[in-house]
């Protein structure tokens, strides 16, 4: 870890915001229950969509699986503020782990993705009304976020096993 990152690990433990987000005994445990709730809203709704994309479930219409994304955003909402929140209130734990580390390249990976498919072909897929198989573009989508989300949920789970590697 740079002397930057270190310095900027110190000053943020020892805010106040830090301060009670380790101090209060029941905020840690309900923010895992809100962060795995919200990755299990995320990736289950983005995980139903994207296997659909790759032309499994073939009579749920694109239109209806993509009707179900806002409940994903809800899900990546909970799951930002609360990560956010570990952050915060463990800096030192997160910030020279291999684990955060990787976690958000494929976060930056997913995010990226994920936005791509919005802005390049979210009109289209909102608008389609049939059960056939979808374009290869859209299975190339898919494939990379089924992944991406995978290693997301993967890394994030080797955080407290993997521990300060730089």
């Amino acid at each position: 870890m740079g002397p930057a990152l270190e310095s900027f690990a110190v000053w943020l433990r020892e805010t106040q915001m830090s301060e009670a987000i380790r101090v209060l005994p029941w905020l840690w445990p309900v923010g895992e229950i809100l962060h795995f709730f919200g990755l299990s809203l995320l990736v289950g709704v983005a995980g139903f969509f994207d296997l659909r994309l790759l032309g499994f479930m073939r009579r749920v219409p694109l239109d209806a699986a993509w009707s179900l994304m806002p409940w994903a955003r809800i899900g990546f909402g909970i799951s930002a503020a609360t990560g956010v929140m570990f952050f915060v209130g463990a800096p030192d734990q997160y910030i020279s782990n291999l684990a955060f580390v990787m976690k958000l390249i494929f976060l930056l990976i997913a995010g990226g993705n994920a936005l791509y498919f919005e802005v390049a072909y979210g009109k289209r897929v909102a608008e389609s009304r049939d059960g056939e198989d979808p374009p290869r573009a859209y299975k190339g989508i898919a494939a990379v976020s089924l992944v991406s989300w995978f290693c997301v949920v993967y890394w994030g789970r080797m955080l407290p096993f993997i521990g300060n590697a730089f």
